[in-house]
């Protein structure tokens, strides 16, 4: 019996029982969730046929039928990219080192972010609303904290009115038991956030010194109470907003991924679907103009955090874009609006650098990715390969139409402020990790068939320079008069969205070592696909992002995981083994990850043209065959916010929405009919590599 996704597959054999304990898993992938104490034994890999290595593309499940406990994780999870290594399989299922791992970030790790989440615990102590509204601090406390709170650059500052917020507060002054206790909850939530704020940062008041996590936990408690006695399940105005606060309020000190973070959001986007916010306000005319501009922030920031906290538990978001219309916020200074509004001003200029700004492109980016991880993840029929290139080149249309301050800039020599900084990273670093999830799994498909070399290079490449943006900026906030604020901000990031990159890179590059100790011609010429300088670069990049997870290791458990399997893997790298197993690693590079995609767009073609190296760019990917002039990762001082990808234009022109993306024309483009099955099985790839090699040189 073998599981995987919700349906049994054929022909695999059954896992045997060691120590009363039987554990099931469902693919080769699931040795990678070897966290459970007990001794665990894994089924035979069987890829006896076309169902069974689909299921495997749509993720695993691990079953221990001792206690009765199922876990699935979907294909898009860290762990899943190196499944098929020895070494890291070996390692997750060493129970005793994961079990040790697990002890030793807790012992570092405030109690707060090892406890389990105070929403979902069901032990919050009834309180009345007379005693909630006693329990508000001194009104020095509560306008210093809300100060702390709207000056912060979190986008959590987009969803409360800073004017109409203090006008409330100073009715609730004059007279608190007319105050709504679901508005009591929001200013407790506040209080909270700008209570951790103070933590993190390190430049805790004296008055509060060595208490701000104390009491950040206490007003967390008395959201949740607010919640509770204003029954959630019945929202009233504020209902949204509050739990929103209180989720962020938790996720602010857990460096790793929460389940339970998952499971609250998905309860508030059903709250926030119940009182109507996923349409937009111009339907109702009962809804007036600040309300409605109000609602689509705060929905905006709600489809950001169901597609990321979703995502890194690599389950299913809840939100669907067909599900809704609301509209993305306007670019707007808070002062330029209000509860009087009787219409609402023009939207400011998108190049106006606003509070709000950073939201609405982050909004952009996360309504794509949630497009994208629904038809990568579906299940039941391919994903045609042309529907790929069509996200590709919408995306890319996306970024290319976000203010200058939002899209890549140096870092050392500019003048930005640091709140920019971080918001341009942030930014960035979703970008190119929707561009590894969207190509992911053509990666190794393309040491097969030319025809996904450009998948190969926009992932390895993405992943490559989302990892040195990284140490990058890890760097800078190490540097004396680095901030603390950049200090946290690194950190808190730092293994959450950067995992699935640095793996795909390292798996890349263990391939192509195994692909040079191969007696095949034509597997060999797959190594050459980068230029040694390249390599050069993702490696280093490997190493430094090595070390700066090895330093959270301490307050992380993926952090020392990811840290001990990128030491595998680069070990591997530097020390290539040519043994039989690896070997097969290489032979069957191609195949791993792609099951459900349809590949019938070509057949197997000559490996001459399977190290295309697509039009020349900026970043890592300079450094062509032709020229080897571009500084290697030594030069780290001058390093770019790099999000220079492989020029869409080598796609078909699926559009012509994006005319103004300003990038060299393709010479792949005067053949409309490009991805057509009977036009791709006969044209001459090798001929027109040959014709973009040449046309390179005369224009470069």
């Amino acid at each position: 019996m073998r599981g995987s996704g919700n349906a049994e597959v054929p022909g695999v054999t059954t896992a045997t029982t060691v120590a009363q304990t039987e554990t099931i898993r469902s693919t080769p992938h699931s040795e990678l969730l070897g966290q459970d104490k007990e001794a665990t034994t894994h089924a035979h890999d069987v890829d006896s046929n076309a169902d069974s290595s689909l299921a495997g593309s749509l993720g695993y499940l691990d079953i221990n039928l001792d206690k009765g406990r199922s876990k699935y994780i979907g294909q898009e999870h860290w762990h899943t990219v190196l499944s098929e290594i020895s070494e890291v399989k070996a390692y997750f299922a060493n129970h005793k080192e994961i079990e040790n791992s697990h002890e030793r970030a807790s012992v570092s790790t405030p109690a707060s972010a090892r406890e389990g989440l105070t929403f979902l615990l069901g032990v919050v102590p009834p309180v009345t609303g007379v005693e909630l509204r006693a329990e508000l601090p001194p009104m020095s406390t509560v306008l210093t904290l809300c100060s702390r709170y709207f000056n912060s650059p979190d986008n959590l500052v987009i969803i409360v009115h800073p004017p109409t917020f203090h006008q409330q507060l100073q009715r609730h002054w004059q007279d608190p038991s007319k105050t709504p206790i679901m508005w009591l909850g929001l200013l407790y939530s506040i209080l909270c956030l700008g209570m951790l704020s103070y933590h993190k940062l390190g430049d805790e008041p004296s008055q509060w010194e060595g208490q701000t996590l104390r009491m950040a936990g206490e007003y967390r408690l008395r959201t949740v109470q607010c919640l509770i006695t204003a029954d959630y399940t019945k929202p009233v105005e504020n209902t949204v907003e509050t739990m929103l606060l209180y989720v962020f309020g938790e996720y602010s000190w857990r460096f790793d991924v929460d389940l339970g973070l998952w499971l609250i959001v998905s309860l508030i986007t059903k709250i926030a679907l119940h009182m109507g916010y996923h349409r937009d306000a111009k339907w109702f005319t009962s809804l007036t103009p600040f309300q409605g501009e109000m609602r689509r922030r705060t929905w905006a920031l709600l489809r950001m955090a169901d597609v990321m906290f979703a995502h890194q538990v690599s389950l299913p978001h809840t939100i669907y874009s067909h599900h809704c219309d609301t509209q993305a916020p306007a670019n707007l200074l808070d002062e330029d609006f209000g509860p009087e509004s009787r219409t609402l001003p023009p939207s400011r200029p998108k190049n106006e650098l606003t509070p709000i700004a950073y939201s609405i492109a982050k909004v952009k980016l996360c309504q794509e990715m949630s497009d994208i991880l629904e038809t990568i993840n579906r299940v039941g029929g391919q994903i045609q390969y042309e529907e790929i290139l069509r996200f590709d080149t919408r995306l890319r249309g996306i970024f290319q139409k976000f203010p200058p301050h939002l899209q890549a800039a140096p870092l050392e020599g500019c003048h930005d402020s640091i709140t920019v900084v971080m918001m341009r990273f942030s930014i960035n670093a979703l970008y190119l990790k929707i561009i590894c999830l969207l190509h992911k799994r053509y990666v190794p498909r393309a040491r097969q068939n030319p025809q996904y070399a450009y998948s190969r290079r926009s992932a390895v490449t993405a992943a490559s320079d989302t990892l040195r943006n990284l140490v990058t900026l890890h760097q800078k906030s190490n540097d004396t008069d680095g901030p603390r604020s950049l200090e946290w901000f690194v950190n808190s990031m730092a293994t959450k969205e950067f995992l699935v990159c640095a793996m795909l890179v390292a798996l890349d590059l263990h391939y192509d070592c195994m692909a040079e100790l191969s007696n095949d011609e034509k597997v060999r010429e797959t190594a050459l696909f980068w230029t040694s300088e390249q390599r050069m670069e993702m490696l280093s990049n490997l190493e430094m992002t090595k070390d700066l997870w090895k330093g959270l290791a301490d307050g992380s458990i993926e952090a020392l995981q990811a840290s001990k399997v990128l030491e595998i893997m680069l070990e591997k790298i530097k020390s290539p083994a040519s043994t039989p197993e690896t070997a097969e690693e290489t032979r069957s590079a191609g195949n791993s990850h792609l099951s459900g995609v349809n590949t019938s767009l070509t057949e197997p073609l000559d490996h001459a043209t399977a190290m295309m190296p697509g039009p020349p760019t900026t970043g890592m990917m300079a450094s062509t065959a032709e020229n080897h002039g571009t500084q290697t990762s030594g030069a780290l001082d001058n390093m770019y916010f790099s999000s220079n990808l492989p020029d869409s234009n080598m796609i078909p022109n699926f559009t012509e929405a994006h005319e103004d993306l300003n990038m060299m024309g393709s010479s792949l483009q005067m053949f409309p009919n490009l991805m057509a099955d009977d036009f791709a099985e006969n044209f001459d790839w090798v001929s027109t590599y040959v014709y973009q090699r040449m046309r390179r040189k005369l224009v470069f």
